[in-house]
């Protein structure tokens, strides 16, 4: 394994954040790490990079430990949500920043794929923040770091300009085939570019697959409440749960009595009861309030949890 993680705690005062976690990556994977606010995602980045040192446990960077390696010969790069520029110095200035010997060509490479090029001579405070997180970004890759950490780089951006952002730089990690650790409170995000999914709980790990898997086949309904709705059906001694777009209207199945809908663009999000529960799907047809309707659920859709 590339990176190899082994039963790593931190405490800070009296609170544990990280508790026995241990998980490995392959090299040229994109791993997104992801839980509610608290659940140490972060520290996880922290303690890689050598910001802040763990408790006990070890971290393995090519079968090296990383205690044995000073955080600047690490080679391993930080990308925060405001990567901050040196306000005296120009773009490509702040990107050679410090750079003694560097590949040109993979220099303009990465100034036009990421589309700043026309930028090179001007100064931050004359560049909006997406394009200062490009240019965090390719100050980050030029260096041709083993190890990329994403500590949620696009959530102080608007959506445009996240969207368009976002889809640049994984296009470029994608074909750098740079190994990749992204925090992200962004779950469509984290669906879009991960080879696999970290979720972290209360400072451990839950699930650690797949986004397919992930989503469709959740270990516990926290973790599958991460990534939308639940539905909760307990009919006639069955109990399981579902996600919202996998409830079909048919002429019979289980009954539910429609409490309203409301048009989202796509299709119409109905909420209805079935005995004390709320149940949310989709459809492409409004329904009235009080309408009597019936949904159906198939065998492989249902979520169990034991």
């Amino acid at each position: 394994m590339f990176l190899k993680i082994k039963k790593i705690n931190k405490h800070y005062s009296n609170t544990k954040v990280l508790n026995n976690v241990s998980f490995s990556i392959k090299k040229g994977e994109v791993i997104s790490v992801v839980g509610p606010s608290g659940s140490g995602k972060s520290t996880i980045l922290k303690s890689i990079s050598g910001f802040c040192e763990i408790d006990s446990g070890t971290i393995l960077l090519n079968s090296k430990s990383i205690s044995e390696i000073e955080p600047s010969k690490r080679n391993i790069a930080y990308v925060f949500q405001d990567s901050p520029l040196f306000p005296h110095l120009s773009v490509i200035e702040n990107i050679l920043f410090n750079l003694k010997v560097f590949d040109h060509k993979k220099l303009n490479f990465l100034l036009k794929k990421i589309k700043i090029d026309h930028l090179k001579n001007r100064y931050p405070h004359e560049i909006s923040g997406g394009e200062n997180q490009r240019v965090a970004v390719v100050r980050s890759l030029i260096r041709n770091p083993e190890l990329l950490l994403l500590d949620e780089p696009f959530s102080n951006l608007d959506l445009s300009i996240k969207e368009h952002l976002k889809e640049l730089v994984f296009s470029i990690i994608k074909e750098l085939k740079t190994t990749t650790i992204i925090v992200n409170h962004d779950i469509q995000d984290s669906l879009e570019v991960s080879d696999r999914i970290l979720i972290l709980l209360n400072g451990e790990i839950k699930s650690f697959d797949t986004p397919h898997s992930i989503y469709t086949k959740p270990k516990c309904l926290t973790s599958g409440r991460l990534f939308g709705l639940m539905n909760r059906i307990n009919y006639d001694g069955d109990e399981f749960y579902c996600r919202p777009e996998h409830m079909n209207c048919t002429s019979s199945g289980l009954q539910l009595n429609v409490l309203n809908s409301k048009f989202t663009g796509p299709h119409y999000k109905i909420t209805a009861q079935l005995n004390s529960e709320k149940i949310i799907f989709y459809d492409n047809k409004k329904y009235e309030k009080n309408e009597k309707i019936y949904i159906n659920v198939a065998q492989k859709n249902k979520i169990y949890f034991y």
